[in-house]
């Protein structure tokens, strides 16, 4: 299939027998959502699972969540699995943001979320690698742990 391209977004799509791996990369924001109601609206109805990886996403912004929100949407609605995997530092950052501090909130859409943060984190567990804290601890440092608050280094110092 024809990769589909949007800016400075690409997403390769590649059939295996009844399931379908898409591979995004560059920045998923704005200019991302044309290219990811393309792919939806091109998805073959035999499909029985989605496999996204993330990769090779640089960054994303809260309209790329949106659209990794569409993709899943769409799937539900054609009973089509769907597995978001290999977050970068940022994007995995602004997810678990987004999630803490809609934590009040319950919807369907967040609650498709919560799940693929859920299982990011239960795999990562499972397999050594940093929680997404730690992560983007070592990928923002002069941040603090606590989602939403940023620890300021206070004045620069003196010119000697």
């Amino acid at each position: 299939m024809d990769p589909i391209d949007s800016g400075s977004f690409r997403i390769t799509m590649r059939r295996y027998g009844p399931s379908v791996h898409l591979l995004l990369a560059g920045e998923v924001d704005h200019e991302a959502e044309p290219a990811m109601t393309e792919m939806c609206a091109g998805l073959p109805e035999d499909v029985v699972a989605v496999a996204c990886d993330l990769h090779h996403v640089s960054y994303m912004d809260v309209a790329g969540l949106h659209c990794v929100l569409t993709l899943q949407r769409h799937c539900r609605l054609h009973g089509v699995t769907v597995l978001v995997y290999n977050w970068q530092p940022q994007p995995l950052r602004l997810l678990h943001l987004a999630l803490t501090s809609l934590d009040h909130v319950h919807d369907d859409d967040l609650r498709g979320l919560r799940e693929i943060l859920r299982e990011h984190s239960e795999a990562q567990l499972a397999l050594g690698i940093p929680t997404v804290l730690e992560a983007s601890a070592r990928a923002y440092p002069g941040r603090s742990r606590s989602p939403g608050r940023i620890r300021h280094p206070g004045p620069p110092p003196a010119a000697r």
